[in-house]
């Protein structure tokens, strides 16, 4: 019997027919676009999640000359048997932006312009049209784009229908450097005046409608200041699941794929690669697609679980995105920020839509950014502000616990050897040597991470979470074990909670499970008394968790509790059953 085949990197929806890759149908978004108030939506989404193969789909449904072919590309999937009037109808003109150089402002330019003339000869040539395409030396995409549209509405009997994939490509490199993305997107840079002549060429023009990807509404605003008939669907709840898997779409693949354990692989997957909801309202989250179709393709080669669960592919992808913190400016309040993330803690917020890069860069801008880039997700809805915020699977913390760890330069060489001696060898006499350490690259942290009335006698800026978002992030960044912070159970959230990774991405319980129960007292509440109680109430606290018919079968589960006084650890203690 054949292999299932997996279109893992494969985003050509012509392909995965013909050569008969596993496909999750998502057509019955087609009749959803057709049915919004708009003929020019704007979809965003975090990177590689499906977008290109949602638009190389409407792209072979809306194209005139695909209708004989239609039966063979459609008749198995919902819009084969619910097909609209508009199949089929149109010139398509597709423009993909994901490639673009933009290392200086002149390169992207050239690289724009390159790009948009490559795909007016192609389309060209794909639909016969005998049209002259003159460039010119001053890479006047702009003008390029109407002397063709002009052209092109001369001699076509049919309008067009405009698919624009990763508008916003470029501005991920080039948002280092705020004055170069303020001048190619303002009122006379090439970015907006070329989507100006889309407006232009839709009244009374070749222009029927125009579908939209992206991953941030960072450059929305310049876009539709030229283009304000762009409307933005990102988060309509009908469109939660156009783009990501649903469990249950996840779960057909798995059987398709011929997972053998199937719940015991969806336990896998939903830890590490569900999560997304992009409405508040929203009924059900969504898995990555792209790390779904990453794990499938691994669990084929490996005959089984991956060893390697995270994309490699995908977290380079994010960790280059994450140098937009540094758009953040306030860097306490960052901190602060980070700190409440690392903890899995909900971050309340309103969704920025529109970024001013002409004031300063807020914490609702931040918020809302590490939202659209995927890092994280909606929760709900919010008290104050209209949403809550979290990350969204153990993918993504893993992420983070990388970027804490390069921002706040910690895990230098004595830490790393203590936490893989907690890993390899149970020795949980290094735990002592990893707060230490700790506490001693607070002590010696350089500027950006101490407040301006901080010093090294009073360790005023110190503080609970700071020492549990270092422990995080020292333990996550070593990938011994999968770390859960604030792991809620039974009413009862531990502080942190460490499982044997390599075993327990098996679901294969070891010994080498901790529970650890973190207490800071500042130097001014360090009385006899307050050390005291605070003593008593952590070990009570341990003591009920492993008590917790979670752990019931975890016979060698062990708890810890530490109380730290500003820069020494007063207590600690191993807590048994």
């Amino acid at each position: 019997m054949a292999r299932c085949k997996v279109p893992y990197g494969i985003s050509d929806y012509r392909v995965i027919q013909d050569e008969n890759y596993l496909y999750v149908d998502k057509t019955r978004f087609i009749e959803e676009l057709e049915y919004l108030n708009t003929k020019y939506p704007v979809f965003l989404r975090p990177r590689r999640f499906g977008k290109t193969l949602l638009v190389s789909t409407l792209q072979y449904y809306y194209d005139k000359n695909c209708a004989d072919e239609f039966d063979a590309l459609f008749g198995d999937t919902y819009i084969g048997t619910h097909k609209t009037a508009l199949a089929n109808q149109y010139y398509v003109l597709r423009f993909d932006f994901s490639k673009l150089d933009a290392e200086s402002e002149e390169t992207l330019k050239k690289s724009f312009y390159r790009s948009v003339l490559v795909r007016l000869d192609d389309f060209c040539v794909y639909y016969g049209l005998d049209i002259s395409i003159t460039e010119s030396n001053d890479y006047n995409v702009a003008d390029l784009l109407d002397r063709f549209l002009i052209k092109v509405n001369q001699i076509i009997d049919r309008k067009l229908y405009i698919m624009i994939d990763e508008y916003d490509h470029f501005a991920n490199a080039i948002l280092s450097n705020r004055q170069v993305f303020a001048k190619i997107t303002s009122k006379e840079g090439f970015v907006r005046s070329f989507y100006e002549v889309f407006k232009t060429h839709t009244s009374g023009s070749c222009i029927d409608r125009i579908f939209i990807t992206g991953v941030t509404s960072l450059t929305l605003d310049s876009l539709t200041s030229g283009f304000n008939i762009a409307k933005n669907i990102s988060m309509s709840p009908k469109l939660n699941e156009m783009a990501g898997f649903t469990s249950e779409e996840t779960k057909t693949l798995l059987k398709e794929a011929e997972v053998t354990d199937i719940e015991k692989t969806m336990e896998i997957l939903t830890e590490n690669y569900n999560g997304y909801r992009f409405h508040k309202r929203a009924e059900n989250k969504v898995f990555n697609s792209n790390m779904v179709l990453y794990f499938l393709d691994e669990y084929q080669e490996e005959q089984g679980i991956p060893h390697q669960l995270t994309d490699p592919n995908m977290t380079s992808d994010y960790r280059k995105l994450t140098a937009m913190f540094d758009l953040f400016e306030e860097e306490e309040t960052k901190q602060a920020v980070l700190e409440q993330i690392m903890s899995n803690e909900s971050l309340e917020t309103d969704i920025i839509t529109n970024f001013d890069f002409h004031s300063q860069f807020r914490k609702a801008d931040f918020l809302s950014l590490l939202f659209y880039l995927g890092l994280l997700t909606i929760t709900g809805e919010g008290t104050l502000y209209d949403v809550q915020l979290q990350t969204p699977n153990y993918v993504i913390r893993d992420i983070y616990y990388q970027y804490y760890s390069n921002y706040l330069q910690v895990c230098p060489e004595e830490m790393r050897n203590a936490v893989g001696m907690i890993a390899l060898y149970n020795d949980f006499g290094e735990y002592n040597k990893l707060i230490e350490s700790i506490l001693k690259l607070h002590k010696e942290s350089p500027p950006h991470l101490r407040s301006a009335e901080s010093s090294d006698e009073d360790y005023k800026d110190f503080r609970e979470s700071r020492l549990k978002s270092i422990m995080l992030s020292c333990f996550g960044n070593q990938k011994f074990f999968l770390v859960k912070s604030e792991y809620p159970v039974n009413g009862k959230r531990i502080d942190i909670a460490l499982f044997d990774r390599r075993r327990r991405d098996r679901k294969s319980r070891t010994k080498y499970n901790y529970l650890l129960e973190i207490k800071y007292i500042s130097k001014a509440q360090a009385s006899a008394a307050r050390i005291e109680a605070v003593k008593i109430q952590a070990t009570s606290q341990m003591k009920e968790y492993l008590q917790l018919e979670e752990f019931a079968g975890d016979a060698d589960l062990q708890g810890y509790v530490y109380v730290v006084v500003k820069d020494n650890i007063i207590y600690f203690a191993e807590v048994t059953r």
